[in-house]
């Protein structure tokens, strides 16, 4: 099946449907400014300088949206590719309409997803993978990040991801900066955001968290709206599921019919909303309400509330004047399905503009990558295939060369007798066909014989694929879905994600090669 991004950048009528203006028309047309909530703009300026960032929100621009709910250590190297995204397609906005337009993160702060984050990825200079798991004394169970605390056994964490990376003189000052943040920090969400605010310190990405009290008091609107018309949202995006699924794809997004897009924190735990029988039920907390008692305790405690992952957008597009949502292909595929959302309430659907994509190759991997002749999109493929085909990348020997001039004849004698007897008898045609089958499968046998036939080039082409396959895709996964960007920083510095972020190419919706 075809990808939902492939089908998406390629601008396929019905996928393209689903949305509002496409990647291309954004980069031709630009944005406009608009005015920012006044109240909301000093509240971002004290984060910023809270966090460490030097970052300014406007009174008045576009702005381009991206976010990811915090990770250990950043998370995987995907969440720094959706930040450099933003901020350079912010600038080619502003380059092509005039308009100021500023790139804004999106902490998911309220996300409670614990184990979806609590690990991180190191690639160790002994070129394996190091999993680090933070295991907080609290029980964090249905926590939304921004209460799951910094305990202080993080900072063991840091010094195994400083001792196992590959490092130079930057690593002591890495480590430093990651200590004294963390000690900083009042929960895991705040250390994410001050490690963030770092990496990108000298650039325009304002830093936003959603739980923050002046944030949910301006979001407050959105979420009433959804208490005083139950279900509504539900239903569109149910819809959305059918007209995905009528193209060919997954729905991203699967909702009860009962299910609600919103939750309410009961005893610091974030909880599901049901509505049944004209009443919201709360089964974790055993709590019940009708619509206007829960709109009541909105008014009064705006803080308990938060979107899910169908009507964040919705609010973001309340709090922002955003033109587009820098995402990633997962969040492409649920985002076909917000369209009806976004008329419902009345507000713009944003472009949704498909984050870069990389891999970040050392020189040796890019010399390994030449030497085996092996393209990186094949090392999702058995290790097997990929030792077989280093080999052959090798210069042949004499054995091998002989083979291979046997083999070419064998294979055109063979075809020349099951051609010639298909056109003179049917069966014996049918038979000759066979035989080739079953010649092919043998030779090829005795060419992976003389290929693993000398140990040394055997060991060596090994070595290479497990280097390559452990640095540029690990378990067979994209390596900026498992790796953090601790795995480098502690050898290249803070310049690295500046370096990054201008190397990238936001008008590329491929996997990019960048070699450190």
């Amino acid at each position: 099946m075809k990808s939902f991004l492939a089908a998406y950048v390629a601008e396929e009528p019905g996928v393209a449907a689903l949305f509002g203006r496409m990647p291309d028309a954004l980069l031709r047309e630009g944005a406009e400014a608009a005015a920012w909530e006044p109240s909301l703009v000093a509240a971002l300026d004290a984060h910023q300088a809270r966090l460490g960032s030097n970052a300014h929100a406007p009174a008045h621009a576009a702005a381009i949206v991206t976010g990811q709910q915090p990770g250990l250590l950043t998370g995987p190297l995907y969440t720094i590719y959706k930040a450099a995204t933003a901020i350079r397609l912010a600038h080619a906005i502003e380059e092509t309409s005039g308009a100021a337009c500023v790139p804004v993160f999106w902490c998911a702060s309220e996300d409670h997803d614990f184990e979806e984050v609590r690990e991180a990825h190191i690639f160790t200079k002994q070129c394996d993978t190091l999993t680090l798991r933070y295991a907080p004394e609290a029980d964090v169970n249905e926590w939304p990040m921004y209460r799951v605390p910094a305990e202080s056994s993080l900072h063991a964490l840091i010094d195994q991801a400083a001792e196992a990376a590959r490092g130079s003189l930057e690593r002591a000052t890495v480590a430093e900066f990651l200590h004294e943040s963390l000690d900083a920090s009042e929960s895991f969400a705040d250390w994410f955001m001050r490690i963030l605010a770092r990496l990108f310190r000298d650039t325009p990405l304002v830093l936003f968290a959603p739980h923050w009290p002046e944030a949910r008091a301006a979001a407050a609107p959105i979420i009433e709206r959804e208490i005083l018309e139950p279900l509504a949202t539900t239903r569109l995006l149910r819809e959305g599921a059918r007209h995905v699924e009528s193209l060919g794809f997954d729905p991203q997004v699967l909702k009860r019919e009962d299910e609600c897009c919103f939750f309410l924190e009961v005893d610091g735990h974030r909880c599901k909303a049901l509505y049944r029988d004209g009443r919201y039920r709360i089964p974790a907390a055993r709590l019940e309400y009708s619509p206007d008692e829960l709109a009541q305790v909105l008014h009064a405690e705006p803080g308990r509330f938060s979107p899910n992952v169908a009507l964040r957008p919705i609010v973001q597009q309340h709090l922002f004047p955003t033109a587009a949502y820098v995402a990633g292909p997962g969040e492409l595929a649920y985002w076909a399905q917000l369209k009806g959302v976004f008329t419902h309430f009345g507000l713009p659907m944003p472009v949704a503009y498909p984050r870069a994509r990389a891999v970040l190759e050392s020189l040796k991997a890019r010399q390994l990558l030449e030497k085996t002749g092996l393209a990186l999109e094949r090392l999702t493929e058995p290790r097997e295939a990929l030792i077989e085909a280093a080999l052959r990348a090798e210069p042949p020997n004499e054995a091998s060369k002989a083979f291979a001039a046997h083999q070419q004849d064998i294979t055109e004698r063979i075809e020349a007798m099951r051609a010639e007897l298909a056109q003179q008898d049917a069966r014996a045609g049918k038979m000759a066909f066979r035989l080739a089958e079953r010649t092919q499968k043998g030779l090829g046998r005795i060419e992976r014989a003389l290929l693993r036939a000398d140990q040394d080039r055997l060991d060596a082409a090994e070595r290479r694929v497990t280097r390559l396959c452990a640095e540029l895709a690990p378990w067979r996964k994209p390596q900026e879905r498992v790796y953090t960007i601790c795995s480098f920083l502690f050898e290249y510095g803070w310049e690295l994600v500046p370096r990054l972020t201008e190397e990238l190419d936001i008008r590329s919706f491929t996997t990019q090669e960048i070699v450190l």
